[in-house]
Order: C-alpha cells, then structure tokens, then sequence
C-alpha cells in the first residue's frame, strides 16, 4: 500500500474541481443546498459559484443551460438525491442532448453512514445507467478520484462520478498513471480467480486477495472504475482466462459493475461462471462504513470467505 495521506475522494475532487477552475474560466459549480462539497473553488471563484437550495431538479435545468452557454457546469447532491430526485431532468435535459454536464453523487455506498437508508446511495448507477449517453465513474480512492476529476474536463459529454465522504486507505501510488476513462487496471495478478471491483470495494478486494493468498488462492484484482465505458478489451482479454469471475461493488447488483460484466459475459458467450457481490434484493440501513460492509460481506474477510466458497463449487465446465 502506498504511504500518501489518507483521506476521502470527496476531498480529492474538491481539490482537482479548484486545480481545473484556475486555468478553465468556463467551469462552474451549482449546489443543491450545501456548497461545501466544492471546497476552495467557492471562495477563490464566487462569481462561478451558485446555489439554488434544496432542488435537484432546478440544479440540472440550471446546468443545463450553463452547458447550452458553453459554460462547464458541476453539479453535486447526495447521491440518491441527485440519481432519482432529478431523474426526469437528467434525462430530458442533460441526456438527450449529451450536454456537457458533470455531476458529482456524493456518500455513495455505505459512507454517508449514520443518515439512514434514505441517505445510502445503493440504487444510484442503476437509475443513471438506465440513460444513454452518460459516463459513469467510481474512483477506488483519493488518488484516483484527483486525476478523475481532471479526465472529466476533457471529456465533452455528460458524467456521473461517485464520490465518498469519508477518509480511507490509499490504494494507487501518488504518481499513478493519468486517468484514462474506460480503462481497466490491474492492480494484482493472479491466476485462480478473477476479483473485479469498483469504487471503495476495490481496497477489500485486496484485502480479499492477500487473505486468499494465505489459503494458497492467487486471486487477480481488476479496478474497473469506469463502469460506463466498460473496458471491453481488458475484459475480452482477462475473462476466458478464468473458469470462476467475481465482482464487488458497494452498490445492488443490479444495475451497477455486476450487471454490466453478467451482460457482457453472456452476450460473447464466454464460457465462465460468475458470481455478482453487493447489496442484494434490500436496502441500507444506518451504519457506520466498517460495520456495514462487515454485515453486508463486502469487506476483506467476507469477499474472501465467498471467494473461497465460489471457487470450491464445481463449475460445470
């Protein structure tokens, strides 16, 4: 593991939104409320600098028309505030017309924590992958949340990047390649079972994997940040390499990472057998972050125990 300075991608973001602020005169933040989640950028850019109150949906028509101006606009809510609050407005105002908006859900997964389930964004990458046209990104920890932030600016289009509020374990090294959106990566190699993970499960995922390892299992770990584009070469050359798949995502498997890899798999007619982990067929409830992931399996041991488990069932193959 590296040894920056931990901290949340929330704060990555707000430092990369203020690094890209200073030389793009065009960016412009629009906050739902609270203009917190913007950092520096608020007080260094105030004449860039909008709040509209507790209205997602005002939010997105304002940004749109920032974006219909030439204007870069960022939008930022509580994930499931903004991902189903301001659905309709997503669709018809920035999706439709691929505008070049960029919205930023914040707390997504289990970090917002002791809010309750109304506040856990579980559901958000369904809701929003559900529209054509839209990126999707889940960066799996500060550094790699600071070099997205910046990748999305020079992408003309619509994103939705996923974002967490509090501190966790680095993960990539601070000189890390440049984000490259629709890229894999792979962060161990590995031989017996295939782990691809997004956002803050990448981390239990290899912690997943250094368990396993004491088992004698060399299981591979796969960031797949951009859950739209998926990297489907990375995922033509890795999967039919491995009789047994997993993916991990602090999100219900449905609509998000697992989804999109179970459609991929079946659509080529790879001959693999996969196994979907997250939230399933349920909602949140309030928590914090550890004791969650721990009662949902998605922490280190849990990923491990069911890898374990999956890789011991006789595949069919």
């Amino acid at each position: 593991m590296s040894k920056i300075q931990t901290k949340s991608t929330r704060v990555a973001f707000a430092e990369a939104l203020s690094e890209v602020g200073r030389s793009n005169s065009k960016v412009v933040t629009i906050a739902a409320d609270s203009q917190s989640r913007h950092g520096e950028f608020v007080r260094e850019f105030p004449e860039r600098s909008f709040n509209v109150g507790i209205a997602e949906q005002t939010m997105i028509g304002v940004a749109s028309g920032f974006a219909l101006s030439g204007y870069i606009p960022v939008v930022t809510s509580y994930a499931n505030f903004l991902a189903f609050r301001a659905i309709e407005q997503i669709r018809v105002d920035v999706a439709t017309e691929s505008l070049n908006v960029k919205m930023v859900g914040t707390d997504t997964g289990f970090s917002s924590q002791w809010l309750g389930f109304t506040h856990l964004a579980l559901e958000d990458m369904a809701a929003i992958s559900a529209l054509p046209n839209i990126v999707i990104i889940d960066p799996a920890d500060a550094v790699e949340a600071f070099e997205a932030t910046k990748a999305i600016f020079d992408y003309d289009g619509p994103v939705y990047m996923r974002i967490r509020g509090r501190k966790e374990e680095p993960i990539l090294p601070i000189k890390s390649r440049k984000f490259e959106i629709g890229k894999a990566q792979v962060l161990k190699p590995g031989k017996d079972i295939l782990i691809i993970a997004c956002g803050s499960s990448v981390y239990d995922s290899l912690q997943a994997a250094e368990i396993l390892k004491d088992k004698n299992i060399d299981a591979m770990v796969v960031n797949m940040a951009t859950i739209r584009p998926i990297d489907e070469k990375a995922l033509s050359d890795l999967i039919p390499s491995f009789t047994k798949v997993i993916t991990v995502e602090c999100h219900n498997i449905r609509g998000g990472l697992g989804s999109t890899i179970a459609e991929f798999i079946s659509e080529r007619g790879i001959n693999t057998q996969l196994l979907r982990m997250g939230v399933k067929e349920r909602f949140g409830m309030a928590g914090s972050d550890e004791m969650l992931k721990q009662a949902f399996s998605l922490d280190g041991p849990g990923i491990a125990r069911s890898a374990e488990k999956f890789l011991n069932e006789k595949c069919g193959r």
